[in-house]
């Protein structure tokens, strides 16, 4: 009896532990951010790139009416449909007025709150994974993906950036309906079903890109199926009938408020936009794990109606190898990163030219805000292969195993201090031209003409 009440206060005390170090990891998470993103406070309205029609120039913040509310939710402002975004604009205004401080403070603490569920929708996979992995374990996993995503140069634009708000709040309600789900898959109640379906609707109206949600969903239930937690069966595909339904619903009313908006020599024709979608994937691959050169605007290589260049479809050929490499994980069964990548695939999938939709850009820093999950997932699991090699080395190569903890610190700070330089260069519209400037010269060893802005 007496044995039976220690093991039962040890118990305690060990989940005691646990809940006191994920509020230690959660704390680390909001202190990390802080510090990576604080130069931002400092930065101004954007002018002359969006800030000036979202924000300084709306009608709803000027007369923010429960009616004008309400139109808002049925109408589309400048050819975007996100009337949740709008109310936050109103909401921060009403506080603090056109104040920049105010707005960009909105952005660095969404993306905290970002972060944490990460952090909480890392450790719910991890746990679908290995059942019996230790806690410690799957806390620690969690810090770091969370971690990559919070400081990743990647992401500067969405939080820097005040008009990209629809980019992190969006993924504040995907990121949740994403946790509802894995609660309805552990619990089997059709309340946690339900969240999960009111929170895409809460994405959707905000941003255009929460469409893909439903692709989400379907790939965890791949992820359960892969571990024997559940079958892809008849009822598994009829619980995201709505979710489908409503993505089809979406899809058709904005293209029909989207007609007549964009000019028609934006567009490029098909075999073009495999070619941008293959050079599209590369990139931000490549910028996943070489942040260098980053910058807010990256411009197409060609008009429509000209030839592209020639390189180009070097990128399709490495997109063809990509595609092989996520097959051979398949026949592999590796699971894990297969399933990262295939995270990072869906929720960039919109914005790979494979629709004909126009964009001003041929790719951008925000589009990876949400992908850079999945291949933080992927670099994760690679270390960790690594390590496990490195550790069943001979005693010599085992020195190496004690210059990981700093190798990684190391790396984690250079993306923040990265970050932090990257956050500074959205002070106000002039400051962004001349880092255009400046990235235009790099990438063609030329003198952007001056009256190009």
């Amino acid at each position: 009896m007496g044995m039976h009440k220690k093991h039962k206060i040890l118990f305690n005390f060990d989940k005691v532990n646990s809940v006191n170090r994920i509020w230690l990891y959660l704390l680390i998470l909001v202190g990390v951010i802080f510090l990576t993103y604080n130069s931002s406070l400092k930065n101004n309205f954007q002018q002359e790139w969006d800030d000036q029609w979202m924000l300084l120039e709306n009608p709803i913040l000027f007369y923010p009416s429960w009616d004008a509310i309400g139109r808002s939710f049925l109408t589309f402002y400048h050819s975007q449909y996100s009337p949740l975004n709008q109310l936050y604009y109103i909401g921060i205004n009403s506080m603090a007025g056109f104040d920049s401080f105010a707005f960009h403070l909105g952005s660095v603490v969404i993306h905290m709150i970002n972060a944490i569920l990460v952090y909480f929708l890392v450790a719910g996979m991890v746990k679908i994974i290995k059942s019996d992995i230790r806690r410690a374990k799957v806390m620690s996993i969690s810090l770091m993906i969370a971690l990559i995503f919070a400081i990743h140069p990647l992401q500067v634009e969405s939080v820097a950036w005040i008009s990209a708000s629809k980019v992190v709040l969006y993924t504040t309600f995907t990121l949740a309906g994403l946790l509802s789900y894995i609660s309805y898959k552990n619990h089997k109640s059709y309340l946690y079903l339900g969240m999960a379906f009111l929170c895409y609707v809460a994405s959707l109206m905000v941003k255009e890109q929460a469409i893909i949600f439903p692709l989400n969903l379907v790939l965890i239930d791949f992820l359960y199926r892969a571990y024997d937690k559940v079958h892809l069966g008849q009822s598994v595909w009829k619980e995201k009938v709505p979710f489908f339904i409503l993505a089809l619903g979406y899809w058709y009313w904005s293209a029909q408020n989207s007609v007549g908006v964009f000019e028609p020599e934006i567009f490029y024709p098909w075999y073009d936009r495999i070619v941008f979608g293959s050079y599209s994937l590369i990139v931000y691959l490549f910028r996943f794990f070489v942040p260098v050169n980053l910058s807010h605007f990256y411009a197409y290589p060609m008009l429509s109606g000209e030839s592209i260049p020639l390189y180009y479809y070097g990128y399709l050929v490495m997109a063809l190898l990509f595609v092989g490499y996520l097959f051979d994980l398949y026949r592999s069964k590796k699971w894990i990163p297969l399933f990262g990548l295939l995270f990072f695939v869906i929720n960039i999938l919109l914005v790979l030219h494979i629709l004909p939709v126009p964009r001003g850009a041929v790719t951008a820093d925000r589009y990876m805000y949400l992908s850079v999950v999945g291949l933080s997932g992927w670099t994760m699991w690679q270390c960790g292969h690594w390590y496990a090699q490195i550790n069943s080395a001979k005693p010599m190569s085992r020195l190496m195993i004690k210059l990981v903890p700093v190798m990684v610190l190391a790396y984690l700070c250079g993306f923040m201090v990265q970050s932090n330089t990257i956050s500074r260069k959205w002070k106000d519209s002039e400051t962004l031209k001349k880092d255009v400037k400046t990235h235009l010269y790099y990438m063609t060893a030329q003198k952007p003409d001056g009256d190009r802005d």
